[in-house]
């Protein structure tokens, strides 16, 4: 069976069990910013709701889902397989390499402190661009960079300002909601 029929009929069925707050509907039991952050990630990327709560749901942490379906469409591959060979240990960047995706692609040009990826832009600053394929990144690195494009574009915000907001990193989901004005 093919991943996209898996993925619906799986998505079918764990939206039947889901509570009707985690689909973004009244109710209790779910975090609603986490509910928009699921939600803006889903029209960013242009995948249906339900497809992006089904990787929740298998464990995928919240602030590496953009970096599984920016990798899967960029690769052209379906997330379940970027899931599937992340859960056999491999790292972001061997996972990019796999499909030809290099650091030169996770490069966002800002203005101003690199924040957290201080060190990536300076391995970044130090080659000319024709050279960004030989940079590696950490796997923090290659989220925090995703993440900063990903809210710079879906809030339309510059990814310098975003970045500044981003503090280590970690609290992607509180960024969107302290940005989108949502708190």
């Amino acid at each position: 069976m093919r991943f996209t029929t898996r993925l619906l009929l799986g998505g079918a069925l764990f939206s039947l069990s889901v509570p009707a707050a985690v689909r973004g509907q009244d109710g209790d039991g779910a975090d609603p910013d986490e509910t928009a952050f699921l939600r803006a990630v889903g029209k960013h990327f242009e995948t249906p709701g339900r497809e992006v709560l089904v990787l929740s749901r298998w464990g995928v942490s919240t602030r590496e889902i953009p970096v599984v379906l920016r990798l899967s469409r960029r690769a052209g591959v379906s997330p379940d397989v970027v899931v599937a060979q992340r859960r056999n240990g491999d790292g972001w960047m061997k996972i990019a390499r796999s499909y030809s995706v290099h650091a030169g692609e996770f490069h966002v040009p800002i203005d101003g402190s690199a924040g957290f990826l201080g060190a990536a832009y300076e391995r970044f600053n130090a080659r000319p661009a024709s050279e960004w394929r030989e940079i590696s990144l950490s796997d923090e690195e290659v989220v925090g960079l995703v993440n900063v494009r990903f809210l710079s574009r879906a809030l339309g915000m510059a990814p310098g300002r975003v970045l500044e907001e981003m503090g280590n990193g970690r609290d992607v989901v509180g960024v969107f909601i302290r940005l989108s004005g949502g708190r």
